[in-house]
Formats: C-alpha cells, structure tokens, sequence
C-alpha cells in the first residue's frame, strides 16, 4: 500500500512539474533564454556565446554564472532543439527526484533527523515519509521553481542527495562518497550553494562526529580537491565583483545611518560614539534582519517574495493552513533533539541574508528541504493523535491546492505577464515574418537584456554574438548587448528614432503615436506588451 500511494504521490508530482511546462510560467525570462542559447551555442561551435570553448564559469551578463546546469541542459538542447521545453525539463525532473529523496530521507531511521512518531498511523513510519513527500509535490516555493529554467533547484535537489547519501553511510561507510560528490556538485550550479554546501557539511560533521570514518574523510580529501576551481572563481575579480555587486555592503545604507547618527550625536569623535555606531555594527544588525525574515508569517506564509518573477499573487512560500504545524514541528524537532533538521533549516536563509534583497525565496531556495520536513513532523504528529481532523485537514489541503493551482495557471499569467517577459516569443515570430524587408530593427531595452530572448527564439547563429562585445555594467552589475545584425537595442525616443530610414520600432510602455501602430502584442488581459511602428521613407 505504501509503495502505490509513493508511486501515486511521484506521479502527482510529475504531472504537476511537467504540465504545460513550455507555456507556463507565460514567457522565458533572460535567465533562462541565457541558459538555453549558450548551451545552443556550444553545440554548434564548441564555444559560449562570448566565445569561450567549454567554460567552468559562464560570463552570460557579467553575472558569471556557474556551468553545471547549462551542461544539464545541453543534451536536452541536442536532442529536443532550442525551445523551453529544453531548459525547463531538467529542473523539473529533478524537482521530481527532489519529492522522492525526501520521502527516503524521513523514512530512513538513522540518528537525530527526525522525531520518532509518538503514535503511528497505519503504515506506519512510512506514513511521515509520506507526508513530506506530498507536501513537497505540492508546495507552492518547490512547484514555482522546479517548472522554471532555475539553476537553484539543481543544487536544492543535489544538497538533498547529499544528506541522504550522508545518513545511508551512517550504516554502509560507501555512501559518503556520493555524499561528497553531491556536495561537490552543488557547488557548481548555484551561488548559494557554495555557501550552504559547506555549512550543512560542518554541521553534519559535527552532529556525527563519533561516526566519522576514514572512508569519509578520504572523500571530503577529494572532494576539496576537485573544489579548488570553485575557490579560484571565488577569488578571482569576476567572482568578487558578482559578490560586491549583491551583497549587503553594495547597500550603503547602514554605513549612511552610521555617518549621520556619528554627524547628530553630541560628542561625534568620542571612543563611545565610535563604537556604537560603526559600518561593523550596522552591517551585522543587517545581516540578522535579513536572516529573520526569512523566518517570518508574511514571508513563509501570506505574501511570499516581494520579486514578481520568485512569487504567485496571493500565496506565501507555503500553505497558510501549514503555518501550526510548522511551529509545531519546530518545537517537537527541539524536544526530540533532531539536530540534522534543525541545523538545516538554521543554516538554509544564510546565503540570501548575506545579498541586500532580503527575504529572498531564489537564493533560499534549499530552506524548502527543511521547512517541510519540520512542517510534515507537526502534521504528522497531529494526525497520529488527533484522527478525527483527517478529514477536515485533507479538505482545507485540496482547497488550498485548488485555489494555487487556479492562481497559477490563471490569474499569474495575467496579472503578472512581465515578471517572465512574456510576449518575446510573438513578437520574434512576427519579426521574422515582417523585418526582413527593413535594414534596422530599433527595439525598447526596456526589459532585462532582450537581446538574449530574440536570440533564442531566432536561433541566432551563435557566431554573430560570439563577435560582439558587451556593453560597460550598468547599476546593478549587469551587462547586455546593443545590437546585433539589423537589431538596435535602447530607450525608445520616438521624435529620434522615427528619423531612421526603412526601420521598424518596437516599444513597450513609452510615448509613441498610438495611430502609426502597425502590431500590437497584448498581454492575457488585453493591455499591450508591445507596440510595433514603421518609420517613414
């Protein structure tokens, strides 16, 4: 009986990351499209699309962006062509996987993970393992970010591995070499990871450190061995400036607050006055609010992320209904002394704390691991003590998943169009009908690095953009491209650019003459997205 509800449960979870995955989320965002073209590119010419052969880290928009995922994605590029389906499928199937390790991670008795069921269900151990594994196939943060084209997910899923792969070697000594190796990887999907990965690896180092074998400490030899690239990236210019250009200390807030209180204080050159406001103290202050709030009921469970591309309108990270049985969960992990969990989800937010934008659910995205684990002990408990709301509980659970699935695939699409720069792919179909008989295309830059989006939709011989420089970073780090072929990215200034002879003029929500509109591309709700216009003779 287990086994088919497991089976049904994974299957549930295929549909739901797999459904319509080339239409929803509406649109390809840069990140993907950068993704998807560089993998293209390396097919066709054995180099990315700046033209370097085979990289360990992808320049992309000056982002530097870690490989393992664009190499996860190149075989589906080889075989299923250039399309979303090729940059979506792997961060779903591994969403997938994701489901079935934690159901094998809570249903694995070993040390301190998880609280020993008070009173068990029928079924039961098997039924906790259940639970997490449905509450994972459901979850709103997991769901969100394994039908996109997400490198996070990838190393969510290989964190995962890894501690599964930990507490099985706890029994049989090879496995901490799969542990390992999932660690080690993870580090070359994800910028968080690199922070995470070696955190939870201490932590887990030090909750079973009576068990330490020398098997695993020949594994983790290697494994900072074959790391030395990554720290190499860390240090070098590039890795420091992505850092510089995120974290906490490109905010110069704190250090503002510190300058005007030391300026308004009575003595401002006094030691006292020196040490109670300083750059140390108000960046830490930073830190921890930041950390806090990835903790917090508005964030986990009625808002979400404030970013429209990380969020679904009217949903936190989880259910709201969760919400008891979380703090429940948490309590019962402290009573049982489930170090591993807790640790986990201590350590999950540390990353995204350490970047300005804060509470973030992209860069926290592995807390998802430890937040339903904590949440399925609390459920888990009540339903194994209280079977009378089983009932009760599985209607307000379809209700709260009906109601997402709806927001989803409905209202998102509409209210929210450009938070994946939807219209990109209508607007390349109708420029390759209409633009070539015009020598210029001059397009808005008004959404994130266009250039990327019609090279994939256009399937761009990557050659052309392997030639072409990127522009100087703009404020928040970033570069892009100004124009390739008959292509001229920039604001729109119409009274200026109508001047351009035999041209087309794609803008988005600038001032244009409504009735020199020759195409429009409208968003699900009717407004346009975009607004073509020929320039005069």
């Amino acid at each position: 009986m287990r086994n088919k509800t497991l089976i049904a449960i994974l299957a549930l979870a295929t549909f739901l990351r797999l459904f319509a995955l080339d239409k929803f989320p509406s649109g390809l965002n840069a990140d993907e499209a950068a993704i998807g073209y560089n993998a293209y590119s390396l097919i066709q010419t054995g180099l990315d699309e700046h033209g370097a052969p085979w990289p360990l880290v992808f320049r992309s928009f000056d982002d530097y962006k870690p490989p393992l995922y664009f190499y996860l994605v190149l075989p589906f590029v080889k075989i299923l062509g250039l399309n979303i389906w090729a940059v979506r499928l792997p961060s779903a199937l591994l969403g997938v996987l994701a489901v079935f390790l934690i159901y094998k991670l809570v249903d694995e008795p070993f040390g301190n993970n998880t609280p020993k069921p008070p009173l068990k269900l029928r079924g039961g151990r098997g039924s906790y393992g259940l639970i997490a594994a449905l509450l994972l196939a459901t979850s709103p943060w997991h769901l969100h970010f394994s039908r996109g084209g997400w490198e996070v997910n990838s190393s969510t899923t290989l964190i995962l591995l890894g501690v599964y792969a930990f507490t099985k070697a706890l029994k049989n000594p090879k496995f901490f070499f799969l542990f390992t190796f999932s660690f080690l990887l993870s580090l070359y999907t994800y910028h968080s990871a690199r922070v995470i990965a070696p955190l939870l690896a201490t932590s887990l180092f030090i909750i079973y450190r009576p068990k330490i074998t020398k098997e695993l400490i020949l594994a983790c030899l290697a494994a900072i061995v074959l790391s030395l690239p990554v720290a190499s990236q860390l240090l070098s210019k590039e890795g420091q400036s992505r850092f510089s250009g995120v974290s906490i200390f490109a905010d110069p807030g704190p250090l503002s607050y510190v300058l005007e209180a030391r300026r308004t204080s009575v003595s401002p050159n006094s030691i006292l006055t020196k040490i109670r406001y300083n750059r140390y103290a108000a960046y830490t202050v930073y830190f921890f609010k930041n950390y806090l709030s990835h903790f917090s009921p508005d964030f986990l469970f009625i808002k979400g992320d404030a970013i429209d591309r990380s969020r679904v309108p009217l949903f936190g990270q989880s259910y709201l209904f969760l919400a008891p049985f979380f703090y429940l969960g948490i309590f019962l992990l402290f009573k049982q002394k489930s170090y591993l969990t807790l640790s986990w989800l201590a350590i999950s937010p540390v990353a995204a704390a350490l970047t300005y934008q804060s509470p973030h659910a992209l860069r926290a995205e592995n807390m998802v691991i430890p937040l339903t684990i904590t949440t399925s002990t609390g459920l888990y408990y009540v339903l194994s003590r209280f079977r009378l709301i089983i009932i009760p509980v599985c209607f307000i659970f379809l209700y709260s998943f009906s109601f997402y699935f709806y927001t989803y695939y409905f209202t998102y699409p509409q209210t929210l169009p450009l938070a994946w720069q939807s219209g990109f792919f209508e607007l390349s179909q109708y420029l390759a009908k209409e633009g070539g008989s015009y020598d210029h295309i001059i397009i808005t830059d008004r959404y994130d690095q266009p250039y990327i989006i019609l090279a994939f939709f256009d399937k761009t011989d990557p050659k052309i953009l392997q030639s072409i420089p990127l522009t100087p970073r703009d404020k928040f780090g970033f570069s892009t491209i100004a124009g390739f072929d008959k292509y001229i990215f920039k604001k729109i200034d119409y009274s200026r650019d109508s001047k351009n002879k035999n041209s087309l003029i794609v803008a988005a929500d600038e001032l244009v003459p409504e009735e020199k509109v020759i195409y429009r591309v409208k968003s699900p709700l009717g407004y346009p997205l975009f607004k073509v216009l020929k320039t005069n003779d």
